[in-house]
């Protein structure tokens, strides 16, 4: 048995608490509620959907979970997680992802995706496009124009950007402005509120069968929100490694001064300034 399974075991536990969110980890926010909703709306549609937010807002996670449970039948996804790809390399990809022949050759590449739509007519392409802030301009102005792909009488595919807060003001650009008139929908994800990071606290244990009503105490939590400013992956985080300070100390519940300790292990806290002796 590891050490983590020690940890876990002496705390009645399952596995290590607040680990990447699962399906039973996921604590139904308002604000990514909103999002599934749109995002939702954008494959329906065959529209064009920006999710931005600060790095750690879960918008890849989110995104990855919508994903997963769209209906196979009516639809088919491909993630593109490279942001680096340049106009034909992303041809290429989406090409390989749909199962077609890539080719180093743009009007190749456009003749086996112009195949696949054809093939596919009663299927909706979804094209999901993760750190889009990254992307040159030739690379987004080459999935605008995919979009109007053999000048159909509706759009060819779905296409979901997903980008920092800045993106929003890069693509109302001049050279943008064209993908930006496409947009049918923008969300912002916002960091957790007080009350949402309290239900995301009590979910994380209950998931790994932790069902005590006491675990972090007030000052505790207090302590969390402040430093993780709300940033979902920075509660994650924290919350893990205070957790794991408590096991270490054979305790059973997080103290602010626990607290404290673990934030000495998570670096990339923007909220206020760690603990210093």
């Amino acid at each position: 048995m590891n050490e983590l399974e020690t940890y876990a075991r002496s705390w009645g536990a399952t596995a290590v608490p607040f680990g990447p969110m699962s399906e039973m980890q996921w604590v139904q926010i308002p604000s990514q509620e909103r999002a599934l909703s749109l995002l939702n709306q954008t494959a329906a549609l065959r529209g064009v959907m920006l999710l931005s937010g600060g790095n750690g807002m879960g918008k890849s996670t989110l995104v990855g979970r919508w994903v997963r449970q769209l209906e196979n039948r009516l639809y088919t996804p491909v993630n593109l997680t490279q942001a680096t790809l340049s106009s034909s390399g992303l041809l290429a990809s989406l090409a390989r992802s749909l199962g077609k022949r890539a080719s180093f050759r743009r009007e190749r590449n456009l003749d086996e995706l112009s195949a696949y739509l054809s093939e596919h007519e009663r299927q909706t392409l979804v094209i999901v496009l993760d750190d889009a802030q990254n992307c040159t301009h030739s690379t987004l102005e080459e999935l605008r124009l995919l979009l109007g792909l053999n000048l159909p009488s509706q759009p060819t595919f779905a296409l979901v950007l997903i980008g920092d807060e800045y993106l929003l003001g890069q693509l109302q650009l001049r050279n943008h402005r064209a993908l930006c008139s496409r947009l049918g929908a923008h969300h912002l994800l916002n960091p957790w509120t007080f009350e949402e990071i309290q239900t995301y606290l009590k979910t994380g244990l209950e998931a790994v069968g932790i069902n005590r009503s006491r675990v972090f105490d007030a000052a505790a939590v207090d302590l969390l929100v402040r430093a993780t400013a709300g940033v979902p992956r920075s509660v994650c985080l924290l919350a893990r490694a205070a957790w794991l300070e408590a096991a270490r100390a054979e305790t059973k519940e997080i103290s602010a001064q626990t607290m404290q300790q673990a934030m000495e292990q998570v670096p990339g806290l923007t909220g206020l300034a760690r603990h210093s002796s």
